[in-house]
């Protein structure tokens, strides 16, 4: 998605009374958005119709149980604009979208993605001297 095409979107939400505006994403730094962003990536992919077994809130929870990394439900509604998802109704809460799950883990259940894992250790290490950064234990 284009950044006009975000901008457009998220100033269309401005006028609603949206929870969990996606403007949020903005706030994340520049390490938290690449690792959102390479896990989109990987963990989704694009389908013809809505997957309604999984909301943003819960694939925002599948990130977070992966990387331990937290993100707010608005950030991961924004970063999921960002990678070109548009909700099939932008008008709730928990949005839906045309896509699936593939089995996208190349690595062993329980082990991560080595890419990924640098982009975690990047996000820790940006936030090292930041004491209310949480990370999932």
């Amino acid at each position: 998605m284009s950044r006009k095409d975000y901008e457009r979107l998220c100033s269309q939400l401005d006028n609603t009374r949206q929870k969990d505006h996606p403007h949020a994403y903005e706030v994340l730094s520049q390490e938290e958005r690449e690792a959102l962003q390479y896990w989109i990536e990987r963990a989704i992919q694009t389908a013809p119709k809505a997957d309604e077994r999984h909301s943003s809130y819960g694939l925002k929870h599948e990130y977070e149980r992966e990387t331990k990394l937290y993100v707010s439900h608005a950030q991961f509604k924004g970063a999921m604009l960002v990678a070109g998802y548009l909700p099939t109704e932008k008008g709730e809460q928990s949005w839906h979208f045309k896509i699936r799950l593939p089995a996208y883990r190349s690595t062993p259940q329980g082990e991560q993605d080595p890419e990924l894992n640098a982009l975690v250790q990047k996000v820790l290490a940006s936030h090292r001297d930041d004491d209310t950064y949480a990370v999932m234990i």
